[in-house]
């Protein structure tokens, strides 16, 4: 196995990079590290009716997988490369890899479509019936990463995977934008929080398998998104606006983690944020499957109490809301079953921390 296990001691040294500067403002003379309450004593992550779930919900999954090896989405949001990207994942979070496992030919055919969505001249992993396809990019490069961290490293595949890493890494890189974000396509120089998680998460999942990601991108959108902190917390749409949005706090928060900010001020503050404003028993509106992603992402890394409670509450509510052949319907922005079902799964999943990618 070629992957490098992300944890907060190998954050600043074999992780994604974090600038000394950023580390340095981390924690302020007299600030308190993170502390979080411990969890009940009779929080158990993994139960049977969650297993059963996920069963079920996987082999939804696989059925929708269309001959070519691609997820597509529905309601006229088709979104092949982030459905793809996001479905695969849900495979893997179960513990399949590529040709291996029950569903691991179902995890060959997405690599190999996603390979063949890539503009070899610009690094580009689209579609043509993508919409804002810098999300497609992003959840393709991160389930490609995390493949290439589970087969040999002398596997012809190998080599065709690392290609497309490079060249997907290189992409993100000129698409950011001179504030420290990243918008809807790569050429439109703009920027806003939603699409800068997802490529911040495709960053540090091909940082963690050797491929190279300079400082600089990360340092700056660290700073992007401190810069689009509320005073409550919570993170605005963009740099320069106001207003809080729990969806877009919830990733904020994750981003800051997964660059190895545990400790940080703007953390803390994101972290308090999602305990007072975002609740697993009520819906957080059209988003609601998007805020659910990460915001059991980032409470997960901290574990105790606050982690317990929500994912308690969340995982009561997918059991409640599952549908009789095994997916998860919800109304809103998300394109269909398959995204509100893959999002479900490695949310179900986290525990097993089968990718490395969602490990705290």
């Amino acid at each position: 196995m070629r992957v490098l296990v992300w944890t907060l001691t190998c954050a600043l040294a074999a992780g994604l990079p974090v600038h000394p500067a950023a580390a340095a403002e981390s924690q302020g003379e007299g600030e308190k590290e993170l502390e979080t309450e411990a969890a009940p004593s009779d929080f158990r992550e993994i139960i049977p009716e969650q297993e059963e779930a996920v069963k079920k919900a996987v082999e939804w999954l696989a059925k929708q997988q269309s001959r070519d090896g691609s997820w597509s989405g529905t309601n006229g949001q088709n979104y092949p490369c982030a459905m793809t990207g996001l479905a695969g994942l849900a495979l893997l979070s179960q513990g399949t890899t590529p040709g291996r496992g029950l569903y691991g030919q179902n995890v060959m055919r997405a690599v190999e479509w996603l390979l063949k969505q890539q503009d070899k001249s610009t690094g580009m992993i689209s579609n043509a019936a993508d919409g804002r396809s810098m999300y497609g990019h992003g959840f393709a490069l991160t389930f490609l990463a995390e493949c290439y961290g589970m087969i040999p490293a002398e596997n012809e595949l190998s080599a065709r995977l690392k290609e497309c890493l490079d060249k997907g890494v290189k992409l993100i890189a000129r698409a950011q934008s001179r504030l420290g974000g990243w918008y809807y396509s790569p050429d439109s120089g703009n920027d806003e929080g939603s699409v800068t998680i997802t490529q911040v998460q495709a960053l540090r999942a091909c940082r963690n398998v050797g491929v190279d990601v300079p400082y600089k991108i990360i340092d700056r959108a660290i700073d992007y998104i401190k810069k689009s902190q509320q005073p409550d917390g919570g993170i605005a749409y963009r740099v320069g606006m106001s207003g809080s949005r729990p969806a877009l706090s919830a990733a904020g928060a994750e981003l800051l983690m997964m660059a190895g900010l545990y400790e940080d001020k703007a953390t803390r503050k994101a972290l308090a944020y999602l305990r007072t404003n975002i609740t697993a028993g009520s819906t957080q509106g059209q988003h609601d499957s998007y805020t659910t992603f990460y915001t059991a992402q980032a409470l997960h890394q901290i574990q105790g109490r606050q982690w317990a409670d929500y994912f308690t509450q969340r995982r009561a509510r997918y059991l409640r809301e599952q549908s009789r052949d095994g997916s998860w319907r919800y109304t809103g922005w998300g394109s269909g079953p398959v995204f509100d079902t893959a999002i479900a799964v490695i949310v179900l999943s986290l525990p097993y921390e089968y990718l490395p990618i969602y490990q705290r």
